[in-house]
């Protein structure tokens, strides 16, 4: 595919391949032969990798224990890790298909519910870790986890107090107008005044709320909408025909005069600018000599293959790290060193040493922090 074609070893796991394939592709992971596995969710279940540095989801998961149970994959050893999710709203609209064609309408039911908590925890400026812990019903005193990218770097916020009133006044127009409630698209489209065959069959064109939000597009509306939702001002119903009411939380805001204003996230529009940012060290990183680490890594990978046993057995990344970061160049420095038994001291030892003093003729140690 097309990480192949960049340069990225790469290889495939899903249900479609042949099962002796899909054996060689994971074999292939476990022993670094191939870098990134690209695999549907039934990949990892049971797999003890501990070195796995990035799970990327591609697509929504249907819910948050699948989601914190794919991600547990990653950073076993200790180290740092990062987990990113790539999110769309048709992956919403994907997943609720899937749901539709569930025959029992309680599956249906509970998997609408499951979904809309996997999408305010997708879409929160809140604290990430805080968020998991709570829902698995664990505390997390700390208002900065340092590793979320909400604590991390903070999303823009702005007085939605005048944005937030339009749009739940929208919500109640057409309520009161028709005697019956809609869906968020159609209350993004009165916003927005657009000239929709539902729109015109339902007189909804008349309404003082039908066009009133143009200063922003439809995208825009729908997060604000469901940021409204995940805040307890508005609710979509978890029905087969999904429709959004005031709560009486909403109803009492937009009623009261002398309202609470209301922050919201500024609705994201695109940047020219696609310059990466530079790196940012995480919690919990080991510093060490990156070249010498690297030296490191590509031994063990000789190792590992000589004995037909996966790298991580002959030493962890974070041994490797530690070894890159204090030079042991003697046994008896060499044996001090974060997982270095006395077994592996023996077997490994001299071999590591001499790697590391090799590297010191021709490389300075570097000082840390």
């Amino acid at each position: 595919g097309r990480l192949a074609e960049n340069g990225v070893k790469a290889a495939a796991y899903h249900a479609g391949m042949d099962a002796k394939k899909r054996a060689r592709n994971q074999e292939a992971f476990i022993h670094d032969d191939v870098h990134v596995i690209c695999a549907t969710i039934a990949f990892g279940m049971g797999i003890d990798k501990p070195d796995v540095r990035f799970v990327i989801h591609r697509d929504l998961p249907k819910n948050i224990e699948g989601y914190y149970q794919e991600t547990g994959r990653a950073g076993r050893d200790g180290l740092p890790a990062e987990c990113v999710l790539l999110m769309n709203p048709s992956d919403v609209a994907k997943q609720t298909g899937f749901i539709e064609e569930k025959s029992d309408e309680q599956e249906q039911s509970i998997a609408r519910a499951q979904l809309q908590q996997m999408v305010h925890y997708a879409e929160t400026r809140d604290c990430r870790r805080r968020g998991l812990l709570e829902y698995f019903g664990e505390a997390f005193a700390e208002e900065n986890c340092g590793a979320c990218d909400n604590c991390l770097e903070p999303k823009e916020t702005f007085d939605g107090t005048e944005v937030a009133k339009k749009f739940l006044a929208c919500i109640y127009r057409v309520q009161q107008h028709s005697h019956f409630s809609v869906g968020m698209n159609h209350i993004v489209d009165v916003l927005c005044g657009a000239n929709t065959e539902k729109i015109r069959n339902w007189g909804h064109e008349q309404l003082s709320t039908h066009g009133i939000g143009k200063e922003f597009g439809r995208p825009a509306w729908k997060a604000i909408g469901r940021e409204l939702v995940r805040m307890g001002y508005a609710h979509q119903t978890p029905g087969r025909m999904t429709v959004l009411e005031l709560t009486h939380e909403g109803s009492s805001w937009l009623r009261n005069s002398n309202r609470v204003a209301l922050e919201l996230t500024q609705p994201a529009v695109s940047k020219p600018d696609k310059t990466p940012k530079p790196r940012k060290s995480q919690a919990g990183e080991i510093e060490c000599d990156e070249a010498l680490f690297e030296q490191l890594r590509q031994l063990r990978r000789t190792l590992a293959d000589e004995r037909s046993v996966p790298p991580y057995i002959i030493f962890s990344d974070v041994a490797l790290r530690h070894m890159a970061h204090d030079y042991p160049d003697t046994l008896a420095a060499f044996g001090l060193i974060h997982g270095v038994g006395e077994k592996k001291l023996t077997e490994y030892g001299k071999i590591f040493t001499k790697e590391i003093a090799s590297y010191l003729e021709n490389n300075p140690k570097q000082e840390f922090a």
